[in-house]
């Protein structure tokens, strides 16, 4: 290996002790699939994958779509189209009704819109008109800007239709052509939002793995009426991913993660303004607590990593121990893991197909992951 290589930085033993980390949860069989990358100097410098993948199979991304979807957001804060404060009905009144008026793009990115539970769900969030008549209908549970609470679904169909009505074209488009491909990472074996159905195909599902005891615990949005375990907002099935959901419905690879992160962190062409990215992701706009009263630092796109020692009493423990208080990045259902660290230059992605733990409990597999990826510079 050329010493100089970015690779070459890499402590060996460290990634050693990563891949084996991964191996035995698959061969254990807790996984069935699981593949990871890591970003340096601007490009992928490792990828692995165990059990039902290799490192170019494309597996759902799930929550840490939200900070995909969101670079678009910035492109237009960039080009002066939008601005973080302009309320959301001034882009779509169809929003203003039941007292929203009050909640800004802002509020909506950084989960303090105030509407956190709003209905939708698959398949009306395949038909745009009913996405509209949705946004209409809803009410809020908590006043904007007040409290974080973390929006799964809601804000994220809201942001998409902001995007489609200030650029003038649907939201997966507008990400694919103007940030995705001009980044080289588009497509199902990088990164994308809503490909075709087709290709969807491709796709390694993402299922669940989990006891009989832990069945009967899972909520009803979790269940169909003859107890079969779904994969929520219908991106179990190849026309439910292809509608883009663009709260959780990425499908990529690791590498893909890896190589967008590592955009994130060096803005390759000024594809940002880059006091927009800077802003982005890592200006704090969020100290509050979270969910199950657990702290919670956000950017207007990112969980920020903050002190190691708070960490593992609050939601950013998925971080591990050994990246910078700078880190930013975001945690999905699974174990599924993206972050970059500004200050060492890393990116670690790590996505599986297999959910085999409560889907709102802390995942221990991320936190240790991400503390054995911290220290692949020694």
């Amino acid at each position: 290996m050329d010493k100089s290589s970015p690779q070459a930085r890499l402590d060996e033993a460290v990634l050693q002790e990563l891949c084996e980390r991964v191996r035995r949860e698959v061969e254990e069989g807790q996984l069935r699939a699981a593949s990871f990358a890591v970003g340096l100097d601007g490009e992928v410098v490792f990828a692995r994958a165990y059990g039902a993948a290799v490192p170019e199979t494309p597996m759902v991304v799930m929550s840490p779509s939200k900070t995909v979807q969101d670079a678009a957001l910035w492109l237009l804060v960039s080009e002066g189209a939008i601005r973080p404060e302009d309320p959301v009905a001034q882009h779509v009144p169809d929003f203003a009704d039941n007292g929203k008026e009050r909640v800004t793009v802002e509020h909506v990115m950084t989960h303090t819109g105030g509407f956190p539970d709003a209905p939708l769900d698959w398949p009306e969030w395949t038909d745009r008109d009913r996405r509209l008549q949705a946004f209409s209908s809803w009410t809020l549970t908590q006043e904007p800007g007040m409290r974080y609470a973390y929006h799964p679904a809601s804000g994220s169909w809201v942001l998409a239709e902001v995007i489609a009505r200030v650029s003038g074209l649907d939201h997966r488009e507008f990400l694919r052509s103007r940030v995705l491909e001009p980044l080289g990472v588009a497509g199902i074996h990088g990164v994308s939002l809503g490909e075709s159905a087709a290709e969807q195909k491709k796709v390694l599902e993402h299922t669940y793995f989990l006891s009989d005891e832990t069945l009967t615990m899972l909520p009803p949005v979790f269940t169909s009426s003859d107890g079969t375990v779904l994969t929520p907002g219908g991106l179990g099935e190849t026309e439910g991913r292809a509608a883009g959901f663009p709260g959780a419905g990425c499908v990529g690879t690791p590498t893909g993660l890896a190589r967008l992160y590592q955009a994130y962190l060096h803005n390759p062409g000024t594809l940002w303004d880059p006091a927009v990215l800077a802003d982005a992701t890592g200006h704090v706009r969020v100290h509050m607590t979270g969910r199950w009263g657990r702290p919670v630092t956000r950017s207007l796109s990112m969980y920020v990593a903050g002190e190691p020692g708070a960490r593992p009493r609050s939601e950013l423990a998925f971080f591990g121990s050994t990246v910078s208080p700078r880190a930013f990045g975001h945690e999905g259902q699974g174990g599924n893991v993206v972050w970059a660290d500004p200050d060492s230059g890393l990116s670690f992605a790590f996505l599986t197909n297999t959910v085999t733990f409560m889907p709102w409990e802390h995942n221990d597999r991320a936190r240790e992951l991400s503390t054995l990826a911290g220290r692949l510079l020694g």
